[in-house]
């Protein structure tokens, strides 16, 4: 009978370890996760906005001009975004309230090559609730939360309105490396059934602090 109570009791023991480690790994998550976000959001709207490049002139090399084309309009949306910042005029965009999960474990090794991630290294499963105040505290950007995806007329509405982005911003959980030095995450921009497309964004602490290390280009559908 003690042996039964004593596996009982180590059992409980593990179960509540693990429930702690787990709470502590989500607020260290979320603490991250607002930290980096003004650059996060700066990096997906200046990508998001210079999306489509117009096919190159005949005779110039199509990678080379698309590279170059982007570069200019990266230059020019981020002037654009800091002068909205010195006038305080936000840029609209519409927000998904919740976070995505998505396992980018391939992606996070294969930029950072040196990060350590084992093989149970996955986003765990508890509530990740996105606390609006810390995102609204951030003024250049004024959100438009929904909480579903729209159709129809509503659809149209948000791709077509008064939106500097057409489509819905939807972000994921951060997955982070062992050691949490390093970390990814996404940032989908859904504008209809056959309409997205999205980002990586990697981000690592750097002097004590969370930076983006580099966005790009995910997937478009």
């Amino acid at each position: 009978m003690r042996k039964i109570y004593f596996v009982l009791f180590l059992i409980s023991g593990i179960i509540l370890t693990s429930c702690n480690n787990k709470e502590k790994d989500l607020q260290f998550e979320k603490e991250v996760f607002y930290e980096v976000y003004p650059a996060l959001i700066d990096s997906v709207w200046v990508n998001a906005v210079l999306t489509y490049v117009p096919p190159a002139p005949p005779g110039i090399d199509p990678s080379e001009y698309k590279l170059n084309r982007r570069n200019e309009s990266k230059k020019r949306f981020n002037k654009e975004l800091a002068e909205s910042k010195q006038k305080k005029f936000p840029v609209d965009l519409v927000f998904f309230d919740e976070l995505a999960v998505r396992d980018n474990s391939k992606a996070l090794h294969e930029h950072f090559k040196d990060a350590v991630i084992s093989k149970d290294n996955v986003t765990d499963t508890l509530d990740f609730k996105l606390d609006r105040k810390k995102l609204d505290a951030y003024t250049a950007f004024h959100l438009k939360y929904v909480s579903r995806i729209p159709r129809g007329n509503d659809r149209k509405f948000y791709n077509e309105c008064c939106y500097s982005v057409p489509g819905i911003v939807i972000l994921s959980r951060i997955q982070f490396d062992d050691e949490k030095k390093y970390g990814v995450l996404t940032a989908g921009i859904e504008c209809g059934g056959l309409c997205g497309y999205g980002y990586l964004i990697y981000i690592k602490k750097v002097n004590d602090k969370w930076v983006v290390d580099k966005i790009e280009d995910g997937w478009i559908s």
